[in-house]
């Protein structure tokens, strides 16, 4: 009885090992590798194209029902990543390279707040800040034509114009100085800076362009160094990719492209600087030059008039 008792109880423990040896062994088999760099890149370049696929079919629907300004304005980008990332599903191209996103230290799928936030990075914020630029130099030149037509001999004409635009924003002339609130002066000199900005902006936005192609290179050699993260919108969401496929023998990585890359950011970098100190340095011999040339061009003056005055 005793050795029964003995071999029931060895056989209980072994069938508890197995059962826990069985029930440990899928949930170590569900850990996957991150996604490498070349199958985020090819589901990255695969979404683009049926980005652009929905999208040019939407636009010729808005064409054919509500004409071609409405077709021109129309974001129909959004629609692709709203319908597949924002339902919680995988995109075709992900779909395509068997990856999946995942979110957080413990690889969960992404929660709807960091999908909006992704969809809004991904589509919105590029649209709109475009938008805005675009309308923004349109009035920027405007303003400085306004402004060179000052000079140019239109003078009165344009200066009634910005002196209507400076006062308070409206064709409207600005009231006594006794009636002037601390709101109206402050309201006024944040217009008057805002003018100023929107003139400015034609010159500032060549450079706004590189430095935001500096802000993506270097967020492209990040991913090849790295891999997580291709896209801005994905790194401010804090969105990666899981590889949920066959495993591989041989997966590439790109950290020589990223070596690459960080050669041709310092290089771009040293060019930019030595062209700032080139032309800061070109500015202030024209200063100088300018100064000298009106300290020597003072005393003729004054021998000039002096002859004139004694004939």
């Amino acid at each position: 009885m005793e050795g029964s008792s003995g071999h029931g109880e060895v056989g209980s423990s072994s069938t508890t090992t197995t059962t826990t040896t069985s029930a440990s062994s899928p949930a170590e088999g569900r850990r996957f590798p991150l996604a490498a760099q070349p199958e985020v890149m090819r589901a990255a370049e695969k979404d683009d194209q049926y980005a652009s696929y929905v999208s040019e079919a939407c636009r010729d629907a808005f064409r054919h029902l509500f004409g071609t300004r409405v077709a021109v304005a129309h974001q129909s980008e959004m629609l692709y990543y709203v319908i597949t990332t924002g339902s919680g599903q995988q995109t075709l191209g992900e779909e395509y390279c068997d990856i999946t996103q995942v979110a957080g230290t413990y690889g969960l799928p992404p929660t709807p707040a960091r999908r909006a936030l992704f969809i809004v990075y991904q589509t919105a914020v590029p649209y709109i800040a475009e938008r805005i630029s675009s309308r923004v130099a349109a009035r920027g030149i405007m303003l400085s034509d306004s402004h060179s037509s000052e000079i140019y001999g239109d003078d009165t004409d344009g200066e009634n114009q910005v002196q209507s635009l400076v006062s308070t924003g409206r064709l409207s002339s600005p009231p006594s100085s006794g009636s002037f609130s601390v709101f109206t002066r402050l309201k006024q000199k944040f217009y008057r800076m805002w003018l100023l900005a929107v003139q400015k902006w034609p010159n500032i936005l060549p450079y706004a362009r590189e430095m935001l192609q500096l802000v993506l290179r270097t967020n492209l050699m990040f991913f090849y160094f790295e891999g997580l993260y291709y896209h801005i919108s994905k790194r401010a969401a804090g969105i990666r990719y899981m590889f949920i496929g066959k495993p591989l023998n041989q997966r590439p990585r790109y950290q020589l492209l990223g070596v690459f890359l960080l050669i041709q950011l310092c290089i771009i970098t040293a060019e930019g600087l030595r062209r700032s100190n080139l032309s800061s340095i070109a500015s202030s011999v024209h200063q100088s030059s300018l100064g000298s040339h009106q300290a020597s061009g003072g005393p003729k003056s004054l021998t000039r008039s002096s002859t004139m005055f004694a004939y």
